[in-house]
């Protein structure tokens, strides 16, 4: 009795296997067209841990008024890039705050659009599985084994050394129409089913993975919050300026700044950061621990740094830095600094003054000083 026939038993595996394989992929194309599944594949880092580089997602449409902080959304941003990054808060006056789980900041621009892309679900490493599946070897590979399926069910000799014939029937088979079909001829059609679905099945999940190659750039994930960083600058304040008091008691030991709003962007302000400093002999700032800094409101636009008073209140800058002098006399080069901050931790570049004098003359030692503090515009 003849042994099996490996060839076919090789065939009937690839056929089983192709279909089933095939058949899921059909239905999670399906489902893309029915319900607007979108594959993502995370390029970045920026949602790890969690979501890992080279992730791949399924997104749903979604709009953006259902959306609630701490749920993951994939947007397209103003300059066309999508970015997939977790919500922060949804506040529908500014729109959804969105952030990587991995960046320090969030995104600068709030998105307002009226829809989103909300992630279902996530699977670690499955993006390179995508990502092969959209490259032309996948599609090479994909059309050989659809040759070969063909060729095995409908050309190939089967057991015997029979041929399939145009009419369905085993060329080496004369039989009558009442003579018995052998069950070599069986097993041929099923193999003929079996490659027509399988071809089916590869062909149509291969089209839809070219499909996603032409549009990945699209629906990948990238992390924007470090291009930004780089990429755009805060407004800061302008016309900063200082002058010495005319009128008042102690006029001579205070410094008035003032200074104009910066102009409205994309982020709310939230305030200034000013700071001030002696200047070291060579130029350059003092370590962090010898600048003494101060935040206010974002309403405020002067303020007075006072040479004698170190309460350290609201204005009173160079108290910690002059405060601890012994000596009776001394010239001091000061600088001052302003940096507008805005919503979400951005702060703008400080703008600084570095022509206010603080002096301090005494014949009688640091009992009876004559100090003065002067700026001149720069």
């Amino acid at each position: 009795m003849p042994g099996p026939d490996r060839g076919a038993l090789v065939d009937r595996w690839l056929f089983n296997i192709g279909a089933v394989l095939g058949a899921l992929c059909l239905v999670l194309a399906g489902l893309t067209l029915a319900f607007g599944l979108k594959p993502l594949i995370f390029s970045s880092g920026s949602m790890g841990p969690a979501i890992p580089t080279r992730s791949l997602a399924l997104a749903v449409p979604a709009a953006s008024a259902e959306i609630s902080p701490g749920e993951v959304v994939s947007v397209v941003t103003r300059d066309g890039v999508r970015v997939t990054h977790r919500v922060g808060s949804a506040d529908p006056s500014i729109g959804l705050v969105l952030k990587g789980d991995a960046n320090a900041v969030a995104d600068l621009q709030p998105y307002t659009g009226p829809s989103v892309d909300r992630v279902l679900f996530s699977v670690p490493g499955l993006g390179y599985v995508a990502s092969w599946f959209a490259s032309p070897w996948a599609l090479v590979l994909g059309g050989l084994l659809c040759a070969y399926l063909i060729y095995a069910a409908f050309f190939r000799a089967g057991p015997g050394g029979t041929r399939k014939s145009h009419s369905g029937r085993d060329s080496g088979n004369s039989s009558t129409g009442g003579e018995a079909v052998k069950p070599g001829t069986h097993r041929r059609i099923w193999l003929g089913i079996g490659a027509t679905a399988a071809v089916v099945a590869i062909v149509v999940p291969l089209g839809a993975a070219a499909r996603v190659e032409s549009t990945q750039a699209a629906w990948t994930a990238s992390a924007a919050a470090e291009v930004q960083l780089a990429t755009t600058t805060m407004n800061p304040a302008t016309n900063l300026r200082c002058a010495n008091p005319t009128t008042g008691l102690g006029r001579d030991t205070k410094v008035d700044f003032s200074w104009d709003a910066p102009a409205a962007g994309l982020l709310q302000l939230t305030g200034y950061k000013v700071s001030a400093y002696v200047q070291e002999p060579g130029g350059g700032p003092p370590a962090a621990e010898k600048i003494s800094s101060d935040r206010l409101p974002a309403s405020t636009r002067t303020l007075t740094l006072d040479q004698i008073a170190d309460n350290g209140l609201l204005g009173n800058l160079l108290g910690a830095i002059l405060g601890g002098l012994l000596g009776p006399n001394y010239n001091l080069k000061i600088t001052f600094t302003l940096s507008a901050e805005y919503e979400h931790g951005w702060v703008s570049a400080p703008l600084a003054h570095t022509t206010v004098n603080a002096t301090s003359k005494g014949v009688l030692g640091p009992l009876l000083p004559t100090r003065k503090l002067s700026c001149t515009l720069q």
